[in-house]
């Protein structure tokens, strides 16, 4: 049952592949605010989704600067798998600085799950 632990990483992840995989007719653009509103959203979708697997993580496994890196790689790894395979599944683009911004993302969000790890462990 511990797995359980990982459920709003889970559920932040199928929430980034069904937006990553909405078919380009669905998505509206009018509702952005400012140019390249769409890679601040990217960012935070990855930032996201490192924070909250470092977090449930650490009921797991000591988080180490070794273990943020893998994360951060593995999701990056994921974020170019997506790019790559949104033009087959989606008929969307794939797109560098989307990746670029969600790599970005995931760095963020790699730093912050750290630093997070580290006042919990610092509070118990």
């Amino acid at each position: 049952m511990k797995f359980l632990r990982y459920t709003p990483t889970i559920l932040w992840l199928a929430a980034i592949l069904f937006a990553s995989f909405m078919p380009s007719q669905h998505i509206k653009t009018s509702w952005l605010l400012f140019p390249n509103e769409d890679k601040v959203i990217h960012i935070c979708m990855y930032l996201g989704l490192s924070v909250l697997f470092l977090i449930n993580s650490r009921h797991f496994f000591a988080i180490t600067t070794k273990k943020v890196i893998i994360t951060i790689v593995a999701i990056c790894i994921l974020s170019g798998a997506i790019e790559v395979l949104q033009p087959i599944l989606s008929n969307r683009t794939c797109d560098l600085d989307d990746f670029i911004a969600n790599s970005f993302g995931a760095i963020l969000g790699g730093i912050c799950g750290k630093i997070s790890n580290n006042l919990f462990t610092q509070k118990q």
